[in-house]
């Protein structure tokens, strides 16, 4: 009987736990922006938008209620719902909440390099640092934080110290020479000394995959690297080989990190280009008006590749698409009307896919077999990735 009793204080015990957790944990609703990784199947590797119903249109499932669960319960809902439908053998999803809201740290002060840089999660007082770059003279003993509510810390860095830092807060390193500035929030000290900065503000335009693009003041002596640590670093697929500066009505090709020191002039046009896109073939055949092997670039839509094939045939089955991966006998049935009434999300097509439309056929129309499928798979990926 007693070991009865604490086997169900223990069970007790979890349950409170595991429902005390999955209070703590944020809970998804309505506008939210989720991103969604499954190992097994990178077609449904994206962002979602939550409806207001508190849905999102996943590739392969449709329409999956996730308002009101925490980002682990979303992610078991949808790895089951995977498992259930027999779309995946083995299911590891996660799923994570993403704020499209841009949240900047500033620093300034005695140090090399005094900007504004977009704020992480988990970004410490270190990472400030290696990117202010420290002077001899800079205090480290006295690093003074600031948060967007105007209470103030003092960190010693020199005894370990590293706080980790909060959207809005400012940073400001002193001179060694300086002593302790008040703590008073009432009565911020003020400015510290800066390094001195040659000429006059001027403006530089910085375009392209960068997270703060837009018009920024400079004055002399501004490196590349500088203002890209300004406009908050790059955004994802950024080519750091493909950095395009006009000056002048002149262009020319600048590379990271072996410009990290150019200088930038007034009037200076820099643009970071996107890394270049594969190319992918796929085949579609049967009830459309030109079917045949497209060639298409990376994030292609089935819906897309429809509209280069001008369409259906009258009569097609659209509710009954089948969709070959390469590699893969088991073909994927689409109903493309869930799509266009926005039951279920749109399909990211990928090499060596053949995409096969029942209904009455033209007379161009293909007939592809499994060996004709799997021969056409195994062409694109030697297309796409070389002998």
């Amino acid at each position: 009987m007693a070991v009865k009793r604490v086997l169900s204080v223990l069970l007790t015990l979890f349950a409170i736990t595991g429902i005390l957790l999955a209070q703590a944990a944020p809970l998804i609703k309505a506008g939210d922006t989720l991103q969604l990784i499954c190992s097994e199947e990178p077609s449904i590797n994206q962002d979602y938008r939550v409806t207001s119903d508190g849905l999102i249109l996943v590739d392969f499932l449709g329409a999956v209620k996730v308002a009101g669960l925490t980002e682990a319960q979303a992610a078991d809902k949808i790895a089951k719902q995977l498992l259930d439908e027999k779309i995946l053998k083995k299911a590891t999803v996660s799923v994570k909440l993403v704020s499209p809201e841009i949240k900047m740290v500033k620093f300034s002060g005695a140090v090399k390099l005094a900007a504004e840089t977009a704020w992480k999660n988990g970004m410490t007082l270190a990472d400030v640092i290696r990117l202010a770059e420290i002077l001899p003279e800079t205090d480290l003993t006295k690093v003074q934080i600031k948060s967007a509510d105007n209470k103030i810390q003092i960190a010693d860095t020199t005894k370990g110290e590293n706080p980790v830092l909060q959207p809005g807060d400012e940073i400001t390193f002193f001179k060694k020479v300086e002593t302790t500035p008040p703590v008073d929030p009432k009565n911020p000290p003020t400015d510290p000394e800066v390094p001195v900065q040659q000429g006059d503000a001027t403006k530089v335009t910085l375009k392209g995959k960068v997270t703060l693009p837009g018009t920024y003041d400079i004055t002399a002596d501004l490196t590349l690297r500088e203002l890209l640590v300004r406009a908050g670093g790059f955004t994802e697929g950024a080519n750091l080989n493909s950095i395009s500066l006009e000056r002048s009505g002149a262009k020319r090709s600048l590379t990271l990190p072996t410009d990290n020191d150019f200088r930038i002039q007034a009037g200076d046009i820099i643009t970071v280009d996107d890394r270049p896109k594969s190319t992918l073939f796929v085949i579609l055949d049967g009830s459309v008006r030109r079917p045949g092997r497209y060639e298409i670039t990376e994030g292609t839509k089935l819906s897309d590749l429809i509209k280069l094939a001008g369409g259906f045939n009258n009569g097609a089955q659209t509710n009954k698409i089948k969709i070959y991966s390469t590699g893969n006998e088991r073909p994927r049935e689409i109903n493309f009307e869930d799509i266009i009434l926005g039951y279920r999300g749109d399909i990211n097509l990928t090499s060596g896919q053949t995409i096969e439309v029942p209904g009455p056929r033209t007379e161009t129309s293909l007939k592809f077999g499994a060996k004709e499928r799997t021969a056409a798979g195994a062409i694109a990926l030697l297309l796409l990735f070389g002998s």
